[in-house]
C-alpha cells in the first residue's frame, strides 16, 4: 500500500473521485454512463448519437475488462481502495491492454470534443470538456492545457492526449505532465 503523499495515489483518488459521479463512494458503470451524458450535454448531442456510443461502448469495455474486477469483496462496487489497488494492478499486470483501452476511451471523448473537426482539441474544446463535465475551472484548466501542450502550437493532438492520460493513470513522476490531466491536484 502506498501512502497518500503519494503523486500516483493521490491522481488515481481524483479520478475515482471524478468517476464517482454520484459521489456514494461506490464507483459502477452507471457512474461511467453519467460521464458520457455530461459530455453530450456539454457539446450539445444526444446520449444516442454515435459518437457518444462509441464512448459508452469503450466506458463499457473499460468497465468489464478493468473496473469492475477491482471489486474484490463482491459487493457490486469499487470503492477507493479496491480502485487504488487495481488502477496500479492493471498498469503493472496487463498495462498494454490497460493503454489500449484508455486509448479507445480517449479516442471517443476526442472525437467528441473536436467540434470543428481537424483532428485536434484547442483550448475551447478542453474547457467545455472539463469544466462542463467535471466542474473544472476555467483557469485551472488553461493552465493544464499549456502544460498538456508539449510542442507549443496551441492545440492538445491524440498522441499529446494519449500521453497525457498514460502518466497520469501509471506515473509517479512528480514532473510528468499527464499530471495536469485534469488541471492541478
Amino acid at each position: 500500500m502506498h501512502g497518500t503523499d503519494d503523486i500516483l495515489d493521490r491522481k488515481l483518488l481524483r479520478a475515482f473521485a471524478m468517476l464517482d459521479t454520484d459521489g456514494d463512494g461506490g464507483l459502477v458503470e452507471a457512474d461511467l454512463m453519467v460521464l458520457a451524458e455530461r459530455l453530450a450535454g456539454a457539446f450539445d448531442m444526444t446520449g444516442e448519437s454515435a459518437k457518444i456510443q462509441r464512448l459508452k461502448d469503450a466506458f463499457r469495455a473499460l468497465w468489464a475488462m478493468d473496473l469492475s474486477p477491482m471489486d474484490t469483496d463482491g459487493n457490486g462496487y469499487v470503492d477507493r481502495q479496491e480502485f487504488l489497488t487495481g488502477m496500479r494492478k492493471a498498469a503493472t499486470n496487463d498495462r498494454e491492454g490497460h493503454l489500449e483501452r484508455l486509448g479507445l476511451m480517449v479516442d471517443a471523448w476526442m472525437d467528441i470534443c473536436d467540434t470543428d473537426g481537424n483532428g485536434v482539441i484547442d483550448e475551447g474544446e478542453f474547457l467545455t470538456m472539463y469544466t462542463k463535465t467535471l466542474g473544472a475551472a476555467p483557469d485551472d484548466l488553461r493552465t493544464a492545457f499549456a502544460k498538456l501542450d508539449l510542442d507549443g502550437n496551441g492545440v492538445l493532438d491524440r498522441e499529446e492526449i494519449r500521453k497525457a492520460t498514460e502518466e497520469y493513470y501509471t506515473s509517479d513522476d512528480p514532473q510528468a505532465p499527464g499530471n495536469w490531466l485534469f488541471g492541478p491536484f
